[in-house]
């Protein structure tokens, strides 16, 4: 028989045929036994030892054979030697009993409380939790043992030693540890050694490990974004909610930080070391931990990164790999669409501005809105500008992400090219992710109707059948774009950026527009250079023929102009009281600046004056639209006309040309630019 286990075998009232074999350990178990026996002399060990097991039953797993054991002491009025049989375990620890020595490393420590007892006399407090390998328990220091861990200064993360104390039952059901009159408290005692007790940065856990439905969490991490605060009103009581989000190497997490914790936290930066000790995890709305800061939890803003927290790592995502689990997310991405900052009330009451755009890279399509001050940007932006966003967050909305940027993200153009994702085909809809571009040919006339939304608002609606080179499907446009497909015949090529899939009413899939939705007439996919074999020369042009020409700018005919016109339906717009507006859409635009010019090309054969319509003037000239939106409003017109030196870098060089040829004044012909391609100057 190993001489650390004691074997006794004993009578179980329940079996009275057959024997139970019971083994307990030594040391502090039979420590125990063996000071029952010595004061209770008409107990033999067997019968101790039959209670232990008897009261470890009662327990149904919960006790612990050293708990059971003093327990039984307990009930038999036996004075225990607690310091004398040395020091407990948490695990080990249970309610009721008077005579324990424990230790641990102190992992929380509320400031002292002053109270008054029912007697009038005054009393002080000091409540900590203690940690050693085994788990954790609330202590209370009562009075003078209050006064001592005061003057130590701080607490946390020292080792703490607590004699002749006594556990009780708290309020939440737990064992508590209570420093009374007859205990003793030492603080960082030299003879504990600490290799009994985990390191204070082994009781922290990266934000990545950190499960979806956990309490008690410690954690570390950089403030990723300046918080947003809220007040409201709950029984008649007032409280506060702070939200922000904090990141380490391993990932992200939302903190939402209630009451005393969100005050704390009010003026916190982005930036910031946040240290979160006590919290618990809850899933929000997108099934994604949140980590909740509440009464019980303390809060630090660390002036230095502690050896424990690995340093987030900045990652660019791709839209196709965000998910509502991603929480926060930097992008490089190139601007499809957007529309004009409006406001919006908030569930608080609050108004705020909000715009929108439509973004893509070569892995997908997102609409991002931008808030509070971030919205006014969007007045700075052009579609096909690259830009880089950092801090956005995420949300799942009935399967689609939703994207923000708010007060604490960054916006900034950028001067890399950002390729968009290809075409989808139409009978690939089944596995299609996120918003999608499309590209085919209108089938039928556009049916229009009314319904009534949601809101009780009635806006227009028109559908059709859109067919590609494999597969058709319906399209549905809402409200301004509804009434702009009013001019769609059958036969129009058209390309749609930025539409949605979902299910028809008899359950087959069907495509339908966001607000950001882009309609473009769209001509047979034409190669971005052309074959010799593809130009036309001038010479054999005919009216009617679609093609590629080449030559040489020999000048510059007319006067360019420049031209705003609207993104949804591409009407020219008007200025009005210091807005770009659209008659057709009865709404302010934030307006599409197109190029109308003529210039004289030979190539060799010929001369041909090719019309540029619709052209986006950055191609030929660095242009600042922004600057030309601002000028239309100025002189209160939506057309401007530029001097002939802002196509001049075009004369003497060579063009490819893809467009159509054309009947112009007195019958000449002319070509109508399309594509253009830009050689090297001769």
């Amino acid at each position: 028989m190993s001489p650390s286990k004691r074997r006794l075998r004993f009578r179980n009232s329940s079996t009275t045929n057959q024997s139970s074999e019971v083994i307990f350990p030594v040391s502090t178990v039979q420590s125990i036994v063996d000071d029952i026996l010595s004061k209770r002399h008409d107990l033999s060990a067997e019968q101790v030892f039959a209670l232990i097991e008897e009261k470890k039953n009662e327990g149904r797993g919960l006790l612990s054979d050293e708990g059971a054991a003093r327990l039984v002491a307990e009930e038999l009025l036996i004075q225990m030697r607690g310091t004398d049989l040395g020091r407990m375990q948490v695990k080990d620890l249970v309610s009721g009993l008077n005579d324990v020595t424990i230790s641990g490393r102190v992992l929380l420590a509320w400031p002292p409380r002053e109270f008054q007892r029912r007697d009038g006399t005054p009393g002080r407090v000091v409540r900590v939790i203690m940690v050693d390998r085994t788990g954790r328990v609330p202590c209370a220091l009562w009075d003078r043992h209050a006064d001592t861990a005061s003057k130590k200064g701080i607490l946390q993360g020292k080792i703490i030693r607590i004699g002749h104390a006594y556990t009780r039952q708290g309020l939440a059901g737990d064992v508590e540890v209570h420093a009374g009159d007859r205990s003793s408290i030492e603080i960082d005692p030299q003879d504990m050694p600490i290799s009994d007790f985990p390191e204070f940065s082994d009781l922290f856990i990266p934000l990545g490990k950190i499960a979806t439905e956990a309490n008690q969490v410690n954690t570390v991490g950089i403030v990723q974004m300046d918080p947003r605060i809220y007040s409201f009103t709950k029984e008649d009581r007032l409280g506060s909610v702070l939200r922000t989000i904090i990141a380490d190497e391993s990932g992200t997490i939302p903190v939402v930080a209630w009451n005393e914790r969100a005050e704390e936290l009010r003026e916190i930066k982005r930036g910031e070391i946040l240290q979160i000790v006590n919290a618990r995890t809850k899933l929000d709305t997108n099934s994604r931990p949140e980590l909740h800061v509440e009464t019980r939890s303390q809060v630090a803003i660390l002036e230095s990164a502690p050896e424990y927290l690995k340093m987030p790592v900045a990652k660019t995502y791709k839209i196709g790999n965000l998910t509502a689990q991603t929480g926060s997310a930097d992008l490089a991405v190139v601007v499809l669409a957007k529309n004009e900052p409006r406001e919006v009330k908030r569930s608080t009451g609050d108004t705020v501005k909000v715009a929108s755009l439509l973004i893509a890279d070569e892995s997908g399509i997102a609409s991002l809105s931008l808030w509070d001050d971030k919205a006014e940007l969007v007045n700075q932006l052009a579609e096909g500008d690259s830009i880089s966003v950092k801090g956005i967050s995420i949300r799942d909305r009935l399967g689609e992400l939703r994207l923000s940027l708010g007060k604490s993200g960054e916006l900034q153009k950028s001067t890399s090219e950002v390729a968009s994702p290809s075409l989808s085909k139409l009978n690939a809809l089944e596995t299609a992710k996120g918003l999608l571009i499309v590209e085919g040919v209108v089938s039928d006339e556009p049916l229009m109707r009314q319904v009534a939304t949601e809101r009780g608002e009635t806006v227009n609606v028109a559908s059709f059948t859109l067919r590609d080179d494999v597969a058709s499907v319906k399209l549905t446009l809402w409200r301004e774009l509804a009434t702009g497909a009013t001019k769609l015949r059958p036969g129009n090529r058209i390309r749609v950026t930025g539409v949605r899939v979902r299910s028809g009413l008899g359950g087959q899939l069907e495509l339908s527009s966001i607000p950001l939705t882009k309609i473009d007439a769209a001509d047979k996919a034409v190669s971005e250079r052309p074959a010799w074999e593809d130009i036309r020369q001038v010479i054999a042009l005919e009216s009617g023929l679609t093609t590629w020409i080449k030559g040489l700018v020999l000048e510059i005919v007319d006067r360019p102009t420049l031209t705003a016109k609207c993104e949804t339906c591409n009407d020219p717009l008007s200025v009005s009281e210091g807005n770009l507006t659209c008659d057709h859409c009865k709404s302010i635009k934030a307006g599409k600046i197109t190029l109308y010019g003529k210039l004289r090309m030979d190539d060799g054969t010929g001369v041909t004056d090719v019309i540029l319509a619709e052209q986006d003037p950055r191609q030929f000239a660095p242009t600042d639209t922004l600057e030309f939106r601002e000028r239309m409003l100025k002189e209160k017109r939506a057309s401007i006309e530029l001097e002939r030196e802002f196509l001049s870098n075009l004369v003497g060089k060579e063009l490819e040309v893809h467009g159509t040829a054309e009947k112009g004044e007195r019958d000449k012909l002319v070509f109508k630019a399309k594509r253009i391609v830009t050689l090297a100057k001769l």
